[in-house]
């Protein structure tokens, strides 16, 4: 992004953040950061940090996809989160918004990476991860592929699960497996970075690459979350609305069940929340700052 386009990006975000954001003496304090990714590419993000800083303790949010750091869920839960005493830092993904999808899910890896390295600069003596919807897919990968020490503990609301199986439910098993063979099929023929017009339902359609659909749905995909699961130690919640009609709620229970032995899950399911907990956003917000606390303190 170059400096005339951030500038513009920024002097946008700034009307479309709340007061205190651009305020920041009168509340918490609001930065617009820049991360650069170890493979040399640059995301924005807003970290929100207390007064007073209460817990030392950081959240990486990760938005799901098609979303960013400033909408939807993300246009609330970093900033009620901070009101409670935590740190938080939203970043956009590299594939974040409406765009033609053509980096790799495993790519998201060092997007994580970045925003983690800038929270950590901040001095939080615990560094948890959150993400929402296809955004527990990408923390999950994060986890597995680098183990990360620094974080402890992992935050899932709305996950969709498998992504192959999420549009296999969506448009049946046949239409499913022909998508994918289409670009397997590309791919295997030296044109992986060959446009798809795909089919996302009640999410309508986006341009693909063919790699970056196989990277998403294949059958070596490291986005799977129940395999991921099984490999992370550090504790995690998962959160589900029982409203949620883009995501199954069942997959909170099968994540549960597929996690490693000894690692602590707690799964909550909520009455009447749908995919952006539009219904219930401070009662979000308190049941992770109680869970994390716990995590903190486990005597709290």
């Amino acid at each position: 992004m170059s400096f005339f386009r951030y500038a513009v990006f920024t002097g946008v975000l700034l009307l479309t953040l709340p007061c205190c954001a651009v305020q920041a003496d009168e509340c918490a304090g609001v930065t617009l950061v820049r991360l650069k990714t170890t493979d040399n590419v640059e995301l924005a993000g807003v970290l929100r940090q207390p007064d007073p800083d209460k817990n030392k303790a950081g959240i990486v949010m990760v938005h799901g996809y098609s979303g960013n750091f400033y909408a939807s869920i993300m246009a609330f839960l970093p900033e009620k989160l901070t009101d409670n005493g935590f740190i938080t830092l939203a970043v956009n993904m590299r594939d974040h918004d409406r765009v033609p999808k053509k980096n790799l899910f495993e790519e998201n890896r060092y997007d994580i990476g970045a925003a983690v390295d800038e929270i950590a600069r901040h001095g939080c003596k615990s560094i948890f991860l959150y993400g929402h919807s296809m955004g527990t897919n990408r923390v999950l990968d994060y986890m597995v592929s680098t183990q990360d020490p620094r974080i402890a503990g992992i935050i899932l609301t709305g996950p969709p699960g498998n992504l192959f199986e999420w549009n296999e439910r969506m448009f049946g098993p046949d239409k499913a497996a022909q998508v994918l063979q289409q670009a397997q099929k590309l791919k295997a023929e030296g044109h992986g970075n060959e446009w798809m017009l795909v089919d996302l339902g009640p999410l309508g359609k986006a341009l693909y690459t063919a790699n970056h659909l196989v990277s998403l749905r294949g059958p070596e995909t490291v986005s799977d979350p129940y395999k991921n699961i099984a490999r992370v130690t550090p504790p995690v919640l998962i959160v589900h609305g029982l409203a949620d009609h883009l995501a199954q709620p069942e997959v909170a229970d099968r994540l549960g069940r597929q996690a490693r032995s000894g690692t602590p899950v707690k799964v909550v399911k909520m009455a009447g929340a749908d995919h952006q907990f539009r219904c219930c956003r401070q009662e979000l917000a308190d049941m992770i700052s109680a869970w994390l606390l716990k995590q903190l303190d486990p005597k709290h």
